[in-house]
C-alpha cells in the first residue's frame, strides 16, 4: 500500500557517520517520505546545522528517491539517489547514490558520492544497521560504518585511509513518540568534514521524535 509518514525530532548532537555536523549541539530535524505499492519511494529531510563554533547557524537539506523490490524469501532489495545542499555553503553540496539489502531487522547498504561535501573527493561508505526487540516497547539499535575516500585525496583531507564509525544503543517507543539513546564512537574523519571540532571520542547522544 501507498503511504505517507514523516518524523519531527529533536538531537543532542547531530552526528552523521560519525561526527557532528552541529558542533556537538542539539539540532532540529524534520523527515518527510512518500512509498508506492510499486516499491518507489522519494522523501526530503532537513537538520539545522552549524560547522564551526562561531559559525552562523544553517539549513541542511536533502532530498532522496529510489525503488525496493521485496523478494520472496523475505529479504528485500532497494537502490537510489540524494542531493544534500546547505544554506550558506553551497560549496558543500553533493550528490550520492546507494544499493542495498534488508534481512529482518538487519540493513547493508553501500553509498558512493563522486564529490562528497563539495570537496572534489570520491567515497565509499559501507553501513551495516540492525536493531533486537526486547518487548513491545523496548529495541536495542546498533550501527557500524566505514568511510573510504580516494581519487583527488590529499593529506589535509584524511589521506588513503578508511574512517570508522560505530552506534550502539537503545530505543523506546510509545506511539507516537519514539526516544533513542546512543554511544557514538568514531576514529576521527574532522579532515574529510568541514567541520572545526573532531570529536573523536565517543559521546552519549539522545534523539526524541514525533512520528506521524
Amino acid at each position: 500500500m501507498a503511504q505517507v509518514s514523516g518524523s519531527v525530532a529533536v538531537v543532542s548532537d547531530d552526528r552523521v557517520r560519525g561526527v557532528s555536523l552541529s558542533d556537538g549541539r542539539p539540532a532540529a530535524q524534520l523527515d518527510v517520505a512518500y512509498d508506492h505499492s510499486s516499491g518507489l519511494y522519494a522523501g526530503g529531510f532537513a537538520s539545522s546545522v552549524q560547522f564551526y563554533r562561531h559559525s552562523p547557524h544553517g539549513l541542511e537539506l536533502t532530498g532522496y528517491t529510489g525503488y525496493a523490490q521485496r523478494l520472496r524469501n523475505g529479504w528485500s532489495l532497494d537502490g537510489g539517489a540524494a542531493y544534500t545542499s546547505f544554506s550558506g555553503g553551497e560549496g558543500y553540496n553533493y550528490a550520492e547514490l546507494h544499493a542495498g539489502v534488508t534481512a529482518s531487522a538487519v540493513t547493508a547498504r553501500v553509498f558512493f558520492s563522486p564529490n562528497y561535501f563539495g570537496q572534489s573527493i570520491h567515497t565509499v561508505y559501507a553501513e551495516l544497521n540492525g536493531s533486537y526487540g526486547l518487548s513491545d516497547h523496548f529495541r536495542l539499535i546498533g550501527h557500524a560504518g566505514l568511510l573510504q575516500a580516494y581519487g583527488g585525496v590529499t593529506t589535509q583531507n584524511g589521506g588513503s585511509h578508511p574512517h570508522a564509525d560505530f552506534l550502539g544503543g537503545v530505543q523506546a517507543s510509545w506511539r507516537p513518540f519514539t526516544l533513542q539513546l546512543s554511544r557514538i564512537a568514531a576514529d576521527g574523519a574532522k579532515h574529510v568534514y568541514p567541520v572545526g571540532a573532531d570529536h573523536p571520542a565517543g559521546v552519549w547522544t539522545a534523539r526524541l521524535s514525533f512520528g506521524f
